[in-house]
C-alpha cells in the first residue's frame, strides 16, 4: 500500500485500518463523529489527541482502501489540509 502521508506515520495508519477492518463502513459514516468530521468540524475524540490531522488523514486512507472516493471528496473540502492526499 503506497502511502503519500503528512501528518502520520504509515505503520500507524495500517495499524488503524487493521483495527477498523470488521466495522462495516455504513457503521463508520453513520457515526455522529464522522458525520462531523465530514461536515467541518473537529469532533471532540479526535481534537484531543496528540495528533488530529494525522487521525483524520487516518480515515481519509481508510476511505480511500475501501473506495469510498465520495467521502474522500467531502474529507478533503472540508480539510483542506489533506488536499495534498490523491485519493482519485
Amino acid at each position: 500500500m503506497a502511502m503519500q502521508l503528512q501528518f502520520i506515520k504509515e505503520e500507524a495508519v495500517e495499524e488503524f485500518i487493521n483495527k477498523m477492518e470488521r466495522v462495516p463502513t455504513e457503521t463508520i459514516l453513520g457515526d455522529e463523529s464522522i458525520v462531523e468530521l465530514l461536515t467541518g468540524s473537529v469532533p471532540q475524540q479526535i481534537s484531543e489527541q496528540e495528533n488530529p490531522l494525522g487521525m483524520v488523514e487516518c480515515f481519509l486512507q481508510l476511505f480511500v482502501d475501501r473506495e469510498e472516493y465520495e467521502v474522500c471528496q467531502q474529507l478533503v473540502d472540508v480539510h483542506p489540509q489533506l488536499l495534498h492526499f490523491h485519493c482519485f
